[in-house]
């Protein structure tokens, strides 16, 4: 998007930039679009028409696909991905693969495709190890029943056969996904670059997660879990889950499941196990568990109680998720965006030289602003006539010594809630504008100790860093 940016059109001194506004609705459009993924995967995976028709409605008329998966997160793709990874795994076991003793080569690709899918995935978002668990334990399960088929007992020579061109895909996928990610942020391959890796070891640092704030780790089961699917959707996938527990205590279970109930029991051991997995680290957004509503919403039309819910059930459903909607797609850190066109529109104004040499802009308790949304050519950023800081959940102290470490900027901009000001630098911050509505969910309570017009409010001001300074001092 940045690349492509500088090639569309606004003009901005004598480069040529696309409006800030033009580039958003373009990524909420190719989102909108890469969502219907969902749709069509669900279509796959629930084969029965009257049941299709109603997941088709549950996730069509789920928050979740109005607000995360039409915004450009890592979340929304890794949800994506796991969708296409569950229709994957769906044609791998599917009945024509498991007729005969020998694997079709249709198998074999569909086995690879899954291979390549989760090295993807894992590249996307590291966490995509933790939804993708029961689905490569039941393949490989699946592998070694295949390779017991060919041979009088087990064969290690047949499931070796089964399993190497996809292990050799997944290990050639991270090998290039390395080299591309190399290229881009070295430019060089003196030492490789793997995200993944970086991900974990970002993740393993506590004062890392302490700036993005740190959640007691019963969050994701008690609270993130529940309003991702909603108390309705939950309750009949634990309905379902008791039912799958249930059989599956039973001697019959141990003759070959057909794919349906194979596809149920690892949605139901991954709505299960990945918030889990998840809930070992301490910060705990409900975005990490989007991926958790397609495999829900099939295992709940599988298990088919919910094509008899009543009334109850539907209006619950159609308010939790209207409420939820206007909290996540409205209220939580709108402002962000919009911070962003209003000061695209305060440097454009300056002209093409601008009225200042040098400008500073520091974002402090807001989500991780899109920088490309300020729509400035990058030759400012590389010359330093504009900096941009995003200081997330970082400590006034640290927050004092970014501003007094750019003391010589002509103009620093503060981007931050009201609540996050701290009354003895009042004075150094002049309001310029503010951007309504916007809502940390991590500060409800200093929100309403300032009121609804303040505390739903994000601040723009202009920061006289000499005062900073007399006053941090």
């Amino acid at each position: 998007m940045l690349c492509a940016q500088s090639h569309l059109t606004t003009v901005y001194g004598t480069e040529t930039l696309v409006s800030p506004e033009v580039v958003f609705r373009v990524e909420r459009i190719a989102f909108l679009c890469l969502s219907l993924i969902l749709d069509y995967s669900v279509y796959r995976l629930v084969p029965t028409p009257s049941a299709r028709i109603y997941a088709l409605v549950l996730l069509a008329s789920s928050y979740i696909v109005h607000t995360f998966q039409t915004r450009p997160f890592s979340n929304s793709i890794e949800a994506v991905l796991f969708a296409i990874f569950l229709v994957t795994f769906q044609n791998v076991v599917s009945p024509e693969k498991r007729s005969s003793a020998r694997v079709s080569i249709k198998g074999i690709l569909s086995l690879t495709y899954l291979a390549f899918l989760l090295a993807f995935g894992i590249y996307t978002r590291l966490t995509f190890i933790a939804f993708a668990l029961p689905v490569v334990l039941e393949t490989l399960k699946w592998t070694v029943r295949r390779a017991t088929q060919r041979a009088d007992g087990f064969s290690v020579f047949a499931w070796g056969r089964l399993v190497t061109i996809p292990l050799t895909v997944a290990i050639l996928t991270v090998l290039c996904m390395a080299l591309v990610d190399t290229a881009y942020f070295r430019g060089e391959y003196s030492a490789f670059v793997v995200t993944p890796l970086n991900f974990l070891l970002y993740n393993l640092s506590l004062s890392n997660l302490e700036e993005h704030g740190l959640h007691p780790r019963w969050l994701h089961g008690v609270v993130n879990m529940p309003m991702i699917l909603g108390p309705g959707l939950l309750y009949y996938a634990v309905l379902a889950g008791l039912g799958i527990l249930k059989l599956s205590s039973k001697k019959q279970t141990k003759a070959r499941l057909g794919v349906a109930e194979i596809l149920k029991r690892t949605c139901f051991y991954t709505i299960f196990a990945a918030p889990a997995i998840l809930s070992v680290q301490p910060h705990q957004e409900p975005r990490f568990l989007i991926p958790l509503l397609v495999p829900a919403v099939v295992l709940v039309s599988l298990d088919g109680r919910i094509l008899r819910a009543g009334k109850l059930f539907w209006v619950s459903w159609i308010v939790a998720n209207v409420f939820l909607m206007i909290l996540f797609g409205v209220l939580h850190q709108g402002g962000v965006v919009p911070s962003l066109f209003r000061l695209h529109d305060r440097i454009r104004a300056r002209g093409p030289d601008g009225q200042f040499a040098t400008l500073n802009i520091v974002y402090w308790k807001t989500y991780m602003p899109p920088r490309h949304l300020l729509a400035v050519p990058e030759k400012h950023f590389l010359s330093g006539r504009i900096t941009f800081a995003d200081l997330a959940g970082t400590s006034l102290e640290s927050f004092a010594e970014h501003l007094l470490s750019h003391s010589d900027t002509d103009n620093t901009v503060l981007v931050a809630p009201f609540y996050a000001v701290p009354p003895q630098l009042q004075r150094c911050f002049v309001e310029q504008t503010r951007v309504f509505p916007h809502l940390d969910l991590d500060h409800i309570g200093e929100t309403v100790e300032l009121g609804w017009r303040d505390g739903l409010s994000l601040g723009i001001f202009d920061v006289d860093v000499e005062c900073v300074r007399e006053r941090a001092v």
